[in-house]
């Protein structure tokens, strides 16, 4: 294998044989020839180890690591620890690239001088075997910008593998996964690190990468129930002796810390969901008698939180009942990229939307 290729690819596998061929073979082919492929064997029990080995054989560019199941984030530290490209991407084993995608990247990256580069990408339906289209946060036109600077880059799904990341400044910065079990919500703590620290990051709206949906994806166990704590624990660990940035981000660390604790509280059921629930209540109630959550321009989100924290309150009963009547009477329409608020009265057009992943079949 050559020495300090462009970029490294690290590629952590669990039990993926019946979908390792198509994320490799998107790798080997890429247009981008001089990369590393670092492909991290998390302890499979079924046949991955050997479709590795199979291709390993033919591209002396492959290295594996083989390792007992110790969880994502192990994994792909593994992989960073052994990288020697100037450029780190991940990309999950269950997911496969664009044939373009490390020559893209890399262009802008180099371009630009950028730490890191970021694109869209296709969800893919394993079901249905179609592409789909999500509600993502609008990322800034094709440019650089300073994620402290442009607060909604952190609002962004994480999304850790459609981009690549400078590897000198992943090291300077100690910027590493969390190294719990499993794979659920890791990616939260890195990317958070990421734009926390980051001066050049060029977005581009090119989607590159192909993830993968399945049907049988779900926290809804009490293994995985608090996972997500643990992801905040990590970066309030990393950002502790940063106190002036750690201000500067208070607000915008509440606003992903809500969304993502609202969306694992939405997620669970039962004595698990009530457990949680706990937590949550005792994490946010400081915060929202502070002020440090900024809810934008919606009273919603203030409501299902005050509801969260005081569910016997009366109050906010009376409050959450006014609202979703309200929404009742309102419902969003896209039509020719335009978005509309419908009213029971009549229809208002609000503002033009780009209809994202549109003919990108």
């Amino acid at each position: 294998m050559k020495n300090n290729p462009k970029v490294s690819v690290i590629v952590p596998v669990y039990n993926v044989e019946k979908y390792l061929r198509q994320c490799i073979d998107s790798i080997v082919v890429q247009s981008l020839v001089d990369i590393e492929m670092i492909i991290v064997n998390d302890g499979s029990t079924d046949g991955s180890l050997a479709i590795m080995k199979e291709y390993a054989d033919k591209d002396d560019r492959i290295t594996i690591i083989d390792k007992p199941n110790e969880g994502y984030g192990k994994s792909v530290n593994c992989g960073l620890d052994k990288a020697s490209g100037k450029y780190i991407g991940i990309v999950e084993s269950d997911d496969w690239i664009e044939p373009m995608m490390y020559e893209v990247l890399y262009g802008q990256a180099e371009k630009h001088d950028a730490d890191v580069v970021k694109a869209r990408f296709i969800p893919f339906d394993d079901k249905t075997g179609e592409d789909k289209s999500v509600s993502l946060f609008p990322l800034p036109s094709d440019g650089v910008v300073n994620p402290r600077e442009k607060p909604v880059v952190f609002m962004m799904l994480p999304s850790i593998w459609s981009g690549i990341y400078n590897r000198k400044f992943l090291v300077e910065q100690k910027i590493r996964f969390l190294e719990s079990p499993g794979a659920s919500y890791q990616d939260i703590g890195f990317s958070f690190k990421v734009w926390a620290m980051a001066e050049r990051v060029f977005l581009t709206q090119t989607p590159l990468l192909h993830y993968r949906l399945h049907a049988e994806q779900s926290i809804r166990n009490k293994d995985k129930a608090f996972c997500v704590c643990d992801e905040f624990k990590e970066i309030d660990r990393y950002m502790k002796d940063k106190a002036e940035l750690s201000r500067k981000l208070e607000q915008i660390y509440n606003r992903v810390k809500y969304g993502f604790y609202m969306w694992n509280y939405i997620c669970l059921e039962g004595e698990t969901r009530a457990d949680f629930t706990k937590v949550f209540a005792e994490e946010f109630a400081p915060v929202l008698k502070r002020g440090t959550l900024n809810f934008g321009t919606t009273s919603q989100d203030r409501v299902e939180l005050e509801k969260i924290i005081d569910p016997h309150s009366v109050w906010v009963k009376c409050k959450y009942i006014v609202i979703k009547m309200f929404r009742c009477l309102i419902r969003t329409h896209i039509h020719n990229g335009h978005k509309e608020i419908r009213l029971w009265f009549g229809r208002v057009t609000i503002r033009k939307t780009p209809l994202i992943f549109k003919g990108m079949k």
